[in-house]
Parts: structure tokens; C-alpha cells; sequence
């Protein structure tokens, strides 16, 4: 699956929100509204969720191709966003990036019951979101939507063990692997804002991102069964397909500057 289009999104939505800054500091407003900024700090809780798919059924004494394999794990994650808001009317145009660290990670434990000798595991190590939306006020409190481009750093790795020359199991290099892709993706959000002192505000938000899907492969080029990915004897590498998504519920405080 090709990252262009999201990709060119997020950097778009940078560059837009550097030209609009620069606007604004020369004249403070953009067409009759006004203008500021914002900066905050968030945590909350958040879940991966992995769909590993064996393409080509490896897994497993009795390996069935396009087998999936479905997992999560939910964990707390925490961060700093920064963003700009223009008045227009009876709502306000937001534009946001922020970025958030994690240490999540799942893993379905064995994928092979009768043999216990593979495993698979992802790990979500940080998330960046850019992000433009729209802010309705209902009096005291104000509601918005928004959503953007992700971009994630996320490893993906699969374990095969065989037994060693004393007996015990010990990593096959050759029937597994570990990668850590950038991931690109999507993001939409919705959230409500409310005032708490002066400028500082308090915003409860849920995100949702969804990175697609990635292909990863353990080589199989050694051994007695190289070349042999499951009953149907497909020639190798053995391929494997993770479809992960990430979603965060999270409490931020929010401080204002400008109008």
C-alpha cells in the first residue's frame, strides 16, 4: 500500500500551519476574525489492536493459509500538542499537530499450540498527528471534530524457536524476524472543551488512527524446510500481514494565547 498520499497530507498540513503562523504574527487576524494559538499537555489511556494475517500458513503444525491472528493491549499514553484557531463566525478553524509516547504492546502468545514454538508481538513506541477541525461554543462548553494524518513508529516482529544441539529451543533467524516501520495512516477525533481559569482550558478528546496494512516476511531460505511455507508448499519467504490501529481517549490542558 503506498504512504504518498498520506504523506503528502501531513507534510501539507505542517507547511500550512507555518505559512498561517507567519501570517498571523505580521497582522494578528486572518480575513475579519480573529486569532491565536494554544499549547497543551495530554495523557490518558490508549489500545493497539493488530490483525496479523499468515499469508501463506507457516504458523502452526497444521498451517492454513491466510490464517489471522487478532490481538491487543491497552496501556496509558501521554504528550504535547500545539495548535492555531480562527475565528469565522459562529465557529472556530483549528488546525493541531501533537505527538504522543507509548510503550504498548501486544502479542497473541503462541500461534501454535501443538508445537509452542511461535510467537508474534507489536509494539507501539510514539504517534504524531496533524490535524484540522472545526469548534462550535454551546456556552460554557465547546464541542469540535477534527481529524488528519498520523504518522507512527510501530515494531512488528515474529519468533519461530527450534530445538538447539543440547535440546532446548533457541531463535531460528532464518523463520523470523523484527521490523520497525514508520507507519502512515489517518486520524479523526471528536472532544469537548470547557473553561477552567482565565486562559487555561480543559479538553476531554477521544482519537482514533488507523495505519493500514504492511507486509512483513521471514526469509525460510535455510534448513530442511526452506523454500516450504505451509501444506501448500509456496516458495519463500514466508509472508505475514499486519493491519494495525491505534485509539486514545485522553484529558488535556490547554493554555491560550491571543484573542
Amino acid at each position: 500500500m503506498s504512504s504518498y498520499g498520506p504523506s503528502c497530507s501531513a507534510a501539507a498540513l505542517v507547511s500550512l500551519l507555518a505559512v498561517v503562523g507567519t501570517a498571523q504574527a505580521q497582522d494578528g487576524t486572518v480575513g475579519s476574525g480573529q486569532a491565536g494559538s494554544y499549547i497543551g499537555a495530554f495523557a490518558g489511556p490508549g489500545s493497539v489492536d493488530v490483525r496479523m494475517t499468515d499469508i501463506d500458513g507457516f504458523t502452526g503444525s497444521n498451517g492454513v493459509p491466510g490464517q489471522a491472528f487478532e490481538y491487543g493491549d491497552t496501556g496509558l499514553a501521554a504528550g504535547v500538542m500545539a495548535g492555531r484557531y480562527f475565528n469565522l463566525g459562529r465557529v472556530q478553524l483549528l488546525f493541531e499537530a501533537d505527538g504522543a509516547f507509548s510503550g504498548l504492546s501486544s502479542s497473541p502468545g503462541q500461534l501454535d499450540p501443538a508445537g509452542m514454538d511461535e510467537t508474534a508481538t507489536a509494539e507501539l513506541h510514539w504517534v504524531g498527528t496533524a490535524r484540522i477541525g472545526l469548534r462550535r461554543s454551546l456556552g460554557r462548553v465547546s464541542v469540535f471534530v477534527a481529524g488528519g494524518a498520523s504518522v507512527a513508529r510501530i515494531s512488528n516482529s515474529f519468533t519461530d524457536l527450534d530445538p538447539g544441539t543440547d535440546g532446548r529451543p533457541q531463535l531460528d533467524p532464518d523463520d523470523s524476524f523484527d521490523e520497525r516501520p514508520t507507519r502512515v495512516g489517518w486520524v479523526a477525533g471528536v472532544g469537548i472543551e470547557t473553561s477552567v481559569a482565565g486562559a487555561w482550558t480543559l479538553r476531554l478528546e477521544g482519537l482514533y488512527n488507523d495505519f493500514g496494512e504492511t507486509v512483513h516476511q521471514a526469509e525460510n531460505r535455510l534448513g530442511v524446510n526452506a523454500g516450504v511455507c505451509g501444506p501448500a508448499g509456496l516458495p519463500s519467504p514466508c509472508r505475514y500481514a499486519f493491519d494495525e490501529r491505534f485509539a486514545l481517549l485522553r484529558l488535556v490542558l490547554v493554555r491560550r494565547f491571543g484573542r
